[in-house]
Order: structure tokens, then C-alpha cells, then sequence
């Protein structure tokens, strides 16, 4: 931050130089007979003509044309240089990625290497490098192949701590979207014969289980980067606020799906958990080293929809959906600023925003003024006698935010998005109002 201080000093300072600097040239080409003592400016002028070249002999005799050509994008485009400062970007040249093997850690890979930034690729088992015409098991597809060079390929395991040793050093950055693999269990496919399907079911197509990786893997890796002073730990977690439970018979109330693993809560405790055993560590870690958890929604194979249609929210209020592409533009633009820091946030698509908890979606709606179209269907529909027309839902995107929950975060920007969300902040219990169920 010092350095930040200096930096807006100097600039104040140099910008009040150089209006110094061209208030005396100016003073100088003026002919004599514009110093007539009958005029007040020109009395002033004169008067003050000693002070002034010795404010500009103090400060500017040793100003160049080359100092006057650094302070002029300052002068004709202050806003743009500023935002620039005031963005707290990083330079972040080399990111780890955990989990590259997968949908989001692909995504990811590509949104780096389309920035020129070198990646260490972390995956559990050998992948191939291919472009998309070769896209196959184990691979990590890239749209230029030529890009390949700037991809180093590593194997490791996050829940065997060895297996870490030396992969951070010279980076700036990692970026966790490796994620438990649950059981898969083979249910009978409609319309395929019992012969048939034994022989799919006998080549073994399946991934070996993994669990504990959101919380043991990554403290492992949290470790790990703090230990080789790595700046930045971007974490992919989860909103988790539905969860597919088991029945009394120990089966899956699902939808028709063929192949299902053996889906619980677990792996949402297990975020849940990782996620405070991180901040715990960062605490006590250097305070140039830091961390963002990032929960997105239920995520899509869709296409990228930008910025504008992505919202922000704290507090686990509301859920919704994000496509992989999005999801990975954040999680790069977190890893680029330091307006990310220490923050923890939900983000999905804002009109695809549900609550939590819809009582306390309208209760806390109607506390802020707005209607119950309003809270439905956006900043369009403030007047709640006005039908509601299917094909005006359908033309105009939302305007505004659906079921408020006064956290929302919405803009043209992600740096200045997340400069707007609230820093963690730790939680203190009263042991007073604890139970025993609560305690054991």
C-alpha cells in the first residue's frame, strides 16, 4: 500500500510541476506591453514574476520533453490511467491449476493461454495435449496447439502432500478446481439388451473414487503455496444450497439417469469445511500472500454470456446457474487483482437467481420497497397492477436484480465488481447459547 501512496503523490505533485511549468512559459512569451501596471491581472503577473521562476527554478529546471510526454496521458486521459491504478492489478505471469483435467480446469486453462499467461497443469493421472479434432479421454484439448509450449503437464495427487513438492516455484498464482469423484454405480440402460450391457459394464470405463479433496487436498495445497510464497489461491467451492439425499432404503431419489454416482451432502460439508480451514491458515500466513473462494451456482455447458449478465452475492442467499466459460473468466480475473482478496462470494447468471429462502427473499423484498413482480421478474415491473406479458419476459433481459437480498454485486467490470464485495470477516460464537447437540 506505501508503494500505492507514493505513487498518487507523485502524480499530484508532478501535475501541479507542470501546471507551474507552462503558467511561467506562458508568462515569458507575453510581450512587455501586456505588463501594464493599469491592469490588475497584469499587475499580478508582474508582481508575482520573481516567485513564480523560483518556484520553477526549485522544482523544474531538470524537466524534459520526455517528462512532459510521461504526464500526458495523465493529463488528457486521467480517468482511464487512474481506473487503471486504482484496479490493483497484478502481473501475474506463471498459475498453477488443480483439476485441469476437468470441464471448468480446461476452460480455465484455455482463458490463461489466451492471455499469455504460462500454466502448470495439475492432473491424477497422464493427459495428452490435443486440439479439438483429437478430443478424447485424458486429454486437455486447446484451440491453438501451438500454445502448447506455454503448458507444463504435471501428475499429483492433492491428498499426498509429497506429491506437491516443487510444482509452485516462480508461481503467482493457483487456481483449485479439482473436485471428489463419487462412486459410480451402473443402472440397467432402457432399450439395451442384459447382454449387452454386461459387456459395456465389463471394460471398466469408470474413474477411480476420490473424496476429501475439498477440504484435506486443499489445505494440502493452501500449505503448500503459502510455504512457496505463491501470492494468489483462487478456490472453486459451491453454493450447495440443494442437496440430493438418500432415502430410508439407502437409494437415490433421482431423475432418469442411467449412470449416477452415489451422490450425498458430504461433498458440500466438505467444501464447507475447506473453506474455513483456508482462512484459519491464512491468518497466520504473510499478509502479501491471500486468498479468494469463489461458489458459483449449478454449472452449464452453455456458451458465454459476459459480465454483464453474471451477478455477485455474499451471505448464501440465493443460487443459480453459470456456464464453465464464465465461471473460468472469473476465477482469471480474480487471480488478476487484489480487489478479489480475502473475499468469499456466490456468483451466477442474475436472471437465473433463486432463493434459498423464498419467505425471507419476500420478506426481505418487501422491506426494501419493491413489489412482488418486482422481486420476481426485475426493475421492469415496478407497478404490480400491470399483467405480466410472456413475450416481454422473454425479449428484454433482467433489469436489476431478482429476489433481493441487498448483497448483489452487478456491473460492466469484474475487477470493479469484486472491489465492491466485503472482505471475510471472522465469526464469533457465544458459547452461551449452544446446545449439546451443537457441541457433540
Amino acid at each position: 500500500m506505501k508503494t500505492n501512496y507514493i505513487f498518487y503523490i507523485t502524480i499530484i505533485l508532478n501535475l501541479g510541476y507542470s501546471i507551474g511549468f507552462t503558467f511561467s512559459r506562458l508568462h515569458n512569451l507575453l510581450p512587455s506591453k501586456t505588463l501594464n501596471k493599469s491592469n490588475l491581472f497584469s499587475n499580478r503577473l508582474y508582481y508575482n514574476r520573481k516567485r513564480t521562476n523560483r518556484i520553477y527554478a526549485r522544482f523544474l529546471n531538470n524537466y524534459s520533453r520526455r517528462d512532459l510526454i510521461f504526464l500526458s496521458p495523465i493529463l488528457l486521459q486521467p480517468d482511464k490511467v487512474l481506473s487503471t491504478v486504482l484496479n490493483n492489478n497484478l502481473n501475474i505471469k506463471k498459475v498453477v491449476v488443480f483439476g485441469a483435467s476437468g470441464y471448468t480446469g480446461g476452460d480455465t486453462i484455455r482463458n490463461l493461454l489466451d492471455k499469455d499467461i504460462n500454466v502448470v497443469a495439475v492432473t491424477r493421472r497422464p493427459v495428452k495435449i490435443v486440439d479439438r479434432d483429437n478430443a478424447g479421454r485424458d486429454t486437455l484439448v486447446l484451440d491453438d496447439i501451438n500454445k502448447k509450449n506455454k503448458i507444463q503437464s504435471v501428475i499429483a495427487d492433492v491428498l499426498k502432500p509429497e506429491t506437491l513438492n516443487n510444482m509452485m516455484n516462480g508461481v503467482d498464482a493457483i487456481i483449485y478446481c479439482a473436485a471428489s469423484r463419487p462412486k459410480v454405480t451402473a443402472r440397467p440402460i432402457p432399450g439395451v439388451e442384459l447382454n449387452k450391457q454386461k459387456n459395456v459394464l465389463d471394460k471398466e470405463i469408470y474413474v477411480e473414487e476420490s473424496n476429501n479433496v475439498e477440504d484435506i487436498g486443499l489445505v494440502n495445497v493452501a500449505r503448500e503455496a503459502i510455504k512457496n510464497n505463491v501470492k494468489k489461491l483462487i478456490i472453486v467451492s459451491s453454493i450447495c444450497a440443494k442437496c440430493q439425499k438418500k432415502d430410508m432404503n439407502n437409494d437415490i431419489n433421482s431423475g432418469e439417469v442411467t449412470d449416477k454416482g452415489e451422490t450425498t451432502c458430504n461433498a458440500c460439508y466438505n467444501k464447507q469445511e475447506g473453506e474455513e480451514r483456508v482462512r484459519l491458515l491464512y491468518e497466520n500466513a504473510p499478509s502479501h500472500l491471500t486468498y479468494t473462494i469463489i461458489r458459483p451456482g449449478m454449472l452449464s455447458p452453455g456458451e458465454k454470456r459476459g459480465v454483464e449478465e453474471i451477478e455477485f452475492n455474499q451471505g448464501v442467499s440465493k443460487s443459480g446457474i453459470i456456464s464453465r466459460l464464465d465461471l473460468a473468466d472469473v476465477l482469471v480475473e480474480s487471480a488478476m487483482t487484489n480487489n478479489s482478496n480475502k473475499k468469499t462470494f456466490e456468483v451466477y447468471y442474475k436472471d437465473t437467481a433463486q432463493p434459498v429462502d423464498m419467505y425471507k427473499s419476500l420478506k426481505t423484498c418487501k422491506e426494501m420497497g419493491k413489489s412482488v413482480k418486482e422481486c420476481f421478474f426485475g426493475e421492469d415491473y415496478k407497478d404490480d397492477k400491470k399483467p405480466i406479458e410472456i413475450d416481454k419476459l422473454l425479449k428484454n433481459k433482467v433489469k436489476g436484480s431478482i429476489f433481493l437480498s441487498g448483497k448483489e454485486v452487478i456491473g460492466n467490470n469484474y475487477s470493479e465488481m469484486l472491489n465492491k464485495l466485503k472482505i471475510d470477516e471472522k465469526e464469533y460464537y457465544d458459547i452461551n447459547i449452544l446446545k449439546s447437540n451443537d457441541i457433540f
